[in-house]
């Protein structure tokens, strides 16, 4: 898609909610246009205010704008990371693609970057701009690239910020945010192929698959669902969906089905993500694409609105990081005095040791992520052969926040919820050619959310407190009053059962695992998990997807 003259092009993965909108006020300005198309408005756009036109774009996107008259290249992704962007310097080239694989189709020489696998098995994700090629980065969310004669600059045109509520009485909030809620909805209902709603029986995607009712005739708004052989939410999603009148898919999801198409999964992702509710996705969007083109999906509520049961936890540890040094200071002592401290494959003391990590970091932010890490540094230290970066550092900058619940909402939706909750989602839903739509994630909801008092968010041990008075009307009592349920996925089950062998010789054989760890602490955690399937699962399937991953784009 280019201007009139031919001069400037652009290509756009997403949508544009507002350009009918943004096209009228164009218009205005003087601006002709051939089509109805949401990318010919951008176009538009990037003429008339140059890049501050991303900061009216209402949506979710990973663009590039190629301008003739300047000899320069813009490549830019959307607010929350929506849409993944990634990019190579090459030999004297920019190479950019929704995806990595395309990149790597144009000769980039594979090989891996250290230091994001180091985050990876800490945090199941590449951090920031990193993925686990070395050489291909991705633009990070509310950025953009600007290449011109050769020089590459970076430069943020959107970012987080606590502001001042407009008002401070609870019911007010609440119908602000429910009328933002509905507009939000409304918007991601504009489409000219049919739509449709992921359905979990959790209460985000039960309220957006609520507020999406009312844009659909009768038998008109079909819903999906997944659960699996032993593990399910199905009941909750069938509530839901009796009580709102959808027409509803109910997938289970079998151990055979998982064997059959992993590798299949792993090559739809790009980078290992250790999330393995991937699998979910990919078989969900799989189901969906026989009725539907378009989902909306909850993601999103849960970081906005403190849905997570350690943001509780990490609150109470922040009362001892107010504590004076001298008592802080007695932490270090005990750690060293755990036997087998930092021994993945050791039982002992290992769950006292990982909880005493969390009060011996140098401050709050460091403590919050210490909760979420997969494997610490001490364990990395001892399990690998060479000295393993540290990612918390990166990944504790970012906005400015006094309040400290805000402020881990901030970290969260900067770096957990883009690059393993979001690029999960993308990863599932693109390989099978749905494109997923986030009422939640809507731009004037982000800012909102960051204008609430924490005291509305989380109220009294109830998550999400605010979010659930907004939408209270919508559904079932069952449904609004239900605690946050962590809908896993059964990989204990299948290592023990389906999987078993081919994680054994992973761990065994696997020459990327090899080249990474000790052979005698990686001998004694395959041992560990021989002998006890359940013993740190999630750290052993971490491990499995990674070596898988190499297997499928290395060997």
């Amino acid at each position: 898609m280019s201007n009139e003259e031919g001069d400037i092009w652009i290509s756009v993965n997403g949508e544009i909610y507002n350009f009918k909108t943004l096209r009228a006020q164009l218009q205005q300005l003087g601006h002709e246009f051939r089509s109805d198309s949401d990318s010919e408005v951008v176009v538009h756009a990037y003429e008339e205010y140059g890049t501050r036109f991303l900061q009216r774009l209402r949506g979710m996107f990973a663009l590039a704008i190629y301008d003739g008259k300047t000899n320069s290249l813009l490549l830019a992704r959307d607010r929350i990371g929506k849409k993944p962007l990634y990019y190579a310097i090459d030999d004297g080239r920019i190479l950019f693609a929704s995806e990595i694989k395309a990149i790597l189709e144009a000769g980039i020489v594979k090989k891996i970057n250290f230091q994001a696998l180091c985050a990876y098995l800490s945090l199941q994700y590449s951090l920031g701009l990193q993925t686990l090629f070395d050489g291909i980065k991705k633009v990070e969310p509310g950025t953009f690239l600007l290449c011109t004669r050769g020089a590459i600059t970076t430069e943020r045109y959107w970012d987080f910020y606590e502001a001042r509520p407009s008002s401070v009485r609870e019911d007010e909030i609440a119908d602000v945010l429910r009328a933002m809620l509905e507009e939000s909805a409304q918007l991601r209902m504009i489409a000219d192929v049919p739509v449709g709603a992921f359905l979990s029986g959790g209460i985000d995607s039960s309220a957006v698959v609520a507020l999406a009712c009312p844009h659909f005739s009768h038998g008109d708004f079909h819903t999906f669902s997944v659960g699996f052989e032993t593990l399910s939410e199905l009941g909750y999603a069938q509530l839901v969906s009796d009580y709102l009148d959808t027409v509803h898919h109910e997938l289970v999801i079998s151990a055979e089905d998982v064997v059959r198409d992993i590798d299949r999964v792993t090559w739809y992702s790009d980078e290992p993500l250790g999330d393995p509710a991937i699998i979910n996705t990919y078989y969900l969007s799989k189901e969906a694409k026989k009725y539907v083109k378009v989902v909306i999906a909850g993601e999103g509520g849960d970081e906005l609105f403190a849905g997570y049961a350690h943001y509780e936890r990490a609150l109470i540890v922040n009362r001892f990081y107010r504590l004076p040094g001298v008592f802080r200071g007695i932490i270090h002592p005990l750690i060293q005095l755990i036997p087998h401290r930092g021994d993945i494959g050791s039982r002992s003391n290992n769950t006292v040791y990982r909880k005493m990590c969390v009060l011996g970091q140098k401050n709050f932010e460091s403590a919050h992520f210490e909760m979420l890490i997969e494997l610490n540094s001490a364990e990395k230290e001892r399990l690998m052969r060479a000295p393993c970066p540290n990612p918390v550092a990166s990944a504790i900058s970012g906005p400015e926040m006094g309040d400290p619940l805000n402020k881990m909402l901030a970290l969260d939706c900067k770096n957990l919820l883009p690059e393993k909750f979001l690029m999960k989602a993308d990863k599932g839903t693109m390989a099978n050619s749905i494109e997923e739509r986030l009422p939640l994630l809507d731009q004037e909801i982000i800012q909102y959310a960051f204008s609430i008092p924490s005291s509305l968010k989380l109220n009294h041990g109830i998550e999400k407190y605010i979010f659930r008075k907004a939408v209270q009307d919508l559904l079932p009592r069952a449904i609004i009053d239900r605690k946050k349920m962590i809908f896993g996925t059964p990989t204990g089950e299948w290592m023990r059962g389906e999987l078993r062998e081919r994680v054994i010789n992973s761990l065994e054989e696997g020459p990327l695992i090899n080249r990474l760890f000790r052979p005698e602490k990686l001998h004694k955690l395959v041992q560990k998990f021989k002998e006890d399937a359940h013993f740190r699962a999630s750290a052993i399937w971490t491990i499995f997807v990674l070596e898988l991953w190499h297997e499928v784009f290395f060997s």
